[in-house]
């Protein structure tokens, strides 16, 4: 008859792992995991918010362009408003800009470009403003109009929840107040970013009366 001795040492280091061993493990890898999530959930928020500063500065970016395009080619002005305005490109056809608001209250940047009907260009085009100068600064009458100043505020099409928009967009231009002061009607403190943009355009094709 075989017999073996009894070893409750040998027993114990084969039990595997004990429930408080099992707890402390489980909640270093949720701790683990947590960390992954915010980590991943702040890169995230960056990145949306990144996106929307993107998308406000090629808006204003694009709106510049399209009016720098047509008003360096204006030989005449037959209308010039603070948000709008009409010419006449040295190609003949006439051309024409004006703010709007949709029915959501979120302002447009619409076009026109010979008998056509009025489009929208932009979106999102919160305050915009046209001072019409001569070559010294001065406002202009309608009959010679060399320069345009021209100040833009864009919206991005989303929002960023972690950010809020405390400022009002105002310009000073030769130390003399635009018309209206406040671009924006702001400040808005909503989750939208903005681009605030000013540009000055000559008229170079511009015909005196």
């Amino acid at each position: 008859m075989t017999t073996s001795a009894h070893n409750p040492n040998k027993l114990l280091s084969e039990a595997g792992f004990t429930l408080v061993e099992m707890l402390v493990a489980l909640v270093v890898a949720l701790l683990g995991m947590s960390a992954i999530l915010v980590a991943d959930l702040g890169q995230h928020q960056s990145y949306n918010a990144q996106l929307q500063i993107a998308d406000a500065r090629q808006k204003a970016r694009s709106v510049i362009a399209i009016l720098r395009s047509d008003l360096v080619m204006a030989t005449t002005f037959t209308a010039a408003a603070q948000t709008s305005f009409a010419i006449v490109r040295v190609d003949g056809v006439p051309v024409t800009y004006s703010l709007a608001v949709d029915g959501n209250g979120v302002g447009q940047l619409q076009r026109r470009e010979g008998a056509g009907s009025l489009d929208v260009f932009a979106e999102g085009i919160d305050g915009l403003e046209f001072r019409y100068l001569n070559n010294n600064g001065a406002p202009a009458p309608l009959n010679n109009i060399p320069i345009v100043a021209i100040a833009v505020v864009s919206r991005a099409s989303g929002i960023d929840p972690r950010f809020r928009d405390g400022n009002d967009y105002r310009i000073l231009y030769d130390n003399r107040a635009w018309p209206q002061a406040n671009l924006n009607s702001g400040p808005l403190t909503d989750n939208f970013h903005r681009k605030f943009w000013t540009e000055t355009v000559v008229c170079r094709n511009q015909q005196q009366e």
